[in-house]
């Protein structure tokens, strides 16, 4: 019995491992990620009709374009002022860190109003080609304007700034201490 038992678990374990790799060799491939799949699952239990092909192409466009034209480098003025904020902290120097926690928090500031434009846009344009196809009106009965921009904005990949949450900074500014995640792999989770 024991024997049976552990060729199971090495199957199971085996076939977890092939899993695996197929979804890894497919994601290097770069295969395209079905990005308007929960959008056509609202559609059809909206009752609207379904998106045509050039319709989504317009939308897989416009999704591609806003996730493409983010930023991926960090900014140096923002890690330079968290440089000198930590070293103003250690050294005692509330001055130094003040002065620093305002140059922070401006960064901080520019980078939210810069991403929230962007976003409105995207929404728009998302919200045009609804339009085109005579489904906004359908998705707005159903799912009221609110929830329709929250779910807009989810095509671009938002969180919790649009998603009814909102946007709070741990140490350092990194947003991600207010939704939990560990602290500095301490294996402590952030009070909520």
């Amino acid at each position: 019995m024991r024997l049976r038992g552990r060729v199971i678990t090495s199957n199971s374990l085996l076939l977890g491992l092939i899993l695996g790799v197929a979804i890894i060799a497919q994601a290097q491939r770069g295969e395209p990620h079905e990005h308007l799949g929960f959008l056509k699952r609202v559609l059809n239990e909206a009752g609207a009709t379904a998106l045509t092909s050039d319709q989504e192409t317009q939308l897989n466009t416009l999704i591609t374009n806003f996730r493409n034209a983010q930023p991926k480098d960090r900014d140096e003025t923002l890690e330079a002022a968290r440089t000198a904020y930590s070293n103003a902290i250690i050294a005692g120097d509330l001055a130094a860190a003040q002065a620093q926690a305002a140059i922070i928090s401006g960064q901080q500031v520019a980078h939210i109003s810069a991403r929230t434009q962007a976003i409105a846009k995207f929404q728009i344009d998302v919200l045009a080609v609804l339009k085109s196809g005579g489904q906004l009106d359908v998705l707005r009965q159903k799912l009221g304007d609110e929830h329709l921009v929250r779910m807009i904005g989810a095509l671009a990949g938002e969180g919790p700034l649009f998603g009814g949450g909102r946007p709070e900074f741990g140490p350092g500014g990194n947003p991600r201490f207010s939704h939990g995640e560990h602290l500095g792999g301490l294996g402590r989770k952030s009070p909520q």
